[in-house]
């Protein structure tokens, strides 16, 4: 690469938000006891350019530097994306240390979608977890002090205060993970919970017609001959007709949420869990729907660029690669393993 190009994708990093995205997630995350650590792979389905006319070129010079040091999402490039390369605040700097990050490459599915798969692993997986618990025990004490700023400064009732200090007296823990399911534990009381179903109700409610208009909207630009990395929702209203609604809905990304992963909401008489997952399972697998989103222009444009792409990736062969990690140590990308080298000089 040049030098002046280099400085052109500088420069866009620093200006423009992340134009890189993912039209879908796989997440598979397996738990080893005896070793104790945990290993996952993230396989971003679909992944594309969205914003404005500089989005190809941006794009690609957030995939350049995610290739460089490691940075990977969860779900989207918002809100959970983390770069293990530069210094994080306090306490996330303390969960960064047990993690490695192996960047696996870019592939294109049989039906010629572009991809790419990352690797995690979370070294001494125990400590990890117990670093986890006291952050969740933080939250749920600001919870009953302050309130929740989601909720209006909502707080938790004397029930469920109670409930935690009996909860933390008998050193229960708030999240487990386990072999093929994770759970978070939460000591509501039955008020409490009510509004915990509440608010899943109204952002399930919110969420399907929200992502089916951005959708519609999106398609309908395109074959408009609009711009195709354009994925706002338009200002114009979006008929659905009412014999494809139902496909409509079952298409949303939320919808698919809850069908297509083993997810689960149990309430016992002092004790909300959240589940995810099957007890007995060597490994955990959690889909997040596609968007409906993908366009095929940036796989053309980093073609042209010479990025190296696999052609025709099938699900088995990225399982066994997968399998294949778990049997060596991560390989870290230049920049992560550089930070990680500073960090041990100091």
């Amino acid at each position: 690469m040049s030098r002046s190009r280099l400085a052109c994708l500088s420069l866009l990093l620093l200006l423009l938000p992340s134009c890189l995205e993912i039209d879908g997630q796989e997440i598979f995350l397996r738990h080893d006891g005896t070793s104790d650590r945990i290993d996952i792979m993230l396989v971003h389905r679909g992944i594309f350019a969205e914003g404005g006319e500089d989005s190809l070129e941006a794009a690609a010079a957030h995939l350049e530097h995610a290739m460089s040091t490691g940075k990977f999402i969860i779900f989207n490039n918002w809100p959970l994306k983390m770069d293990l390369s530069t210094p994080l605040p306090a306490p996330y700097d303390a969960l960064a240390k047990h993690l490695d990050v192996e960047n696996g490459g870019l592939f294109t599915d049989p039906k010629g979608v572009l991809c790419g798969y990352q690797f995690i692993r979370i070294r001494r997986a125990k400590e990890f977890i117990r670093k986890v618990n006291a952050l969740i025990e933080l939250a749920l004490q600001a919870a009953c002090i302050k309130g929740i700023p989601d909720l209006d400064g909502r707080k938790f009732d004397e029930e469920t205060r109670d409930n935690i200090r009996e909860f933390l007296r008998n050193r229960r823990q708030f999240l487990t993970v386990n072999a093929g399911r994770i759970e978070l534990n939460l000591p509501l009381s039955a008020a409490d919970h009510r509004v915990l179903k509440e608010v899943v109700r109204e952002s399930v409610t919110e969420d399907i017609p929200r992502a089916i208009k951005r959708r519609l909207s999106v398609e309908q630009r395109r074959q408009g001959g609009g711009s195709v990395t354009n994925t706002k929702t338009s200002k114009e209203e979006v008929s659905i007709k009412s014999a494809v609604l139902q496909r409509e809905i079952e298409r949303s990304p939320t919808h698919q949420l809850f069908w297509d992963n083993d997810v689960s909401l149990q309430r016992t008489v002092d004790l909300t869990t959240v589940g995810l997952g099957v007890v007995g399972t060597e490994q955990l697998h959690f889909t997040k729907g596609k968007d409906g989103l993908y366009h095929e222009a940036f796989l053309l444009k980093i073609r042209d660029e010479q990025f190296e792409i696999e052609d025709g990736i099938p699900d088995q062969e990225l399982q066994r690669r997968f399998t294949s990690f778990q049997a060596r140590d991560a390989r870290l990308p230049p920049e992560l393993a550089a930070h990680r080298e500073s960090i041990g000089k100091e």
